[in-house]
């Protein structure tokens, strides 16, 4: 019982100090990972924006869905090799309102990404249009290629 007492409520937005309850954790691994789709209210301290990463032949690509955030309402970074996408998604309506479906996440939400390839951090490039934020970052070459050079004698 007194630890029922100390758990925050379940489905109910945690607040920034309090971090997420472990079942709220896993009631989130299971909609999102093994259903495919968010089923109900999940009470969690920041959401999982979707994200596509793909390489092509010189860079790698990130692609955020971040609808409805204002390009002030996010920030961008890359420290010691990682990418760390952070930010806000505030509530449009207010007022009372009746519910009968939840999808769309509001709140703080942050991912972080570390790249299997080397890349440029100076070749950061982040755009954003539709709600769908880009980061692209050029790979830095592994090994260098080698030359083969003509030694002339004199």
């Amino acid at each position: 019982m007194a630890d029922q007492a100390r758990r925050p409520p379940r489905n109910r937005p945690s607040g920034p100090t309090t971090p997420p309850h472990l079942a709220d954790e896993l009631e989130v691994y299971f909609n999102e990972y093994v259903r495919g789709s968010p089923v109900g209210f999940v009470s969690t301290f920041k959401w999982r924006p979707p994200t596509d990463i793909y390489e092509t032949e010189d860079a790698f690509v990130v692609v955020m869905d971040i609808a409805g955030v204002e390009p002030d309402g996010f920030t961008v970074t890359f420290d010691a090799g990682v990418l760390i996408i952070a930010g806000e998604r505030v509530e449009q309506a207010s007022g009372r309102r009746e519910y009968h479906a939840m999808e769309v996440k509001v709140g703080p939400f942050e991912r972080r990404f570390r790249f299997a390839k080397r890349v440029d951090p100076g070749s950061l490039k982040a755009t954003y249009e539709l709600g769908f934020l880009e980061i692209r970052l050029a790979k830095v070459p592994e090994k260098p290629k080698a030359v083969h050079v003509d030694v002339e004698s004199r």
